[in-house]
């Protein structure tokens, strides 16, 4: 192998291992909490959750159904607290009622 090969073969290797560097560590500007009052969505665990800080909880959707996530478990979620008051047209999503059957998500949420 002649020397301006293995100069490129170092090169391009180099590379490699640099962006693979990069990808596995985390950013150092890294947040140990969610934002004080900002709201946003952050993909975890397969799904992405929505953190509400009025009401310093996480939702999920599935299409279908909106839940929160309260003493380490989802619940359906009834519009009983502040989030979806405001940016939702109103009449478009109904909690279930009593007695309909509801599979809750079993995914967890981001902690610190």
């Amino acid at each position: 192998m002649s020397r301006v090969k293995q100069w490129v073969l170092a090169g391009v290797l180099g590379g490699m291992m640099f962006g693979l560097g990069m990808m596995v560590t985390s950013p150092a500007t890294s947040t140990a909490q969610p934002p004080g009052n900002a709201a946003y969505w952050r993909y975890h665990d397969g799904h992405w959750n929505y953190w509400y800080p009025a009401d310093k909880r996480w939702y999920y959707t599935d299409g279908t159904h909106w839940y929160y996530h309260d003493n380490d478990a989802w619940h359906t979620y009834g519009w009983d607290r502040g989030f979806g008051r405001e940016g939702f047209e109103r009449g478009t999503y109904r909690a279930p009622g009593t007695g309909v059957e509801v599979t809750v998500p079993r995914h967890g949420i981001w902690r610190p």
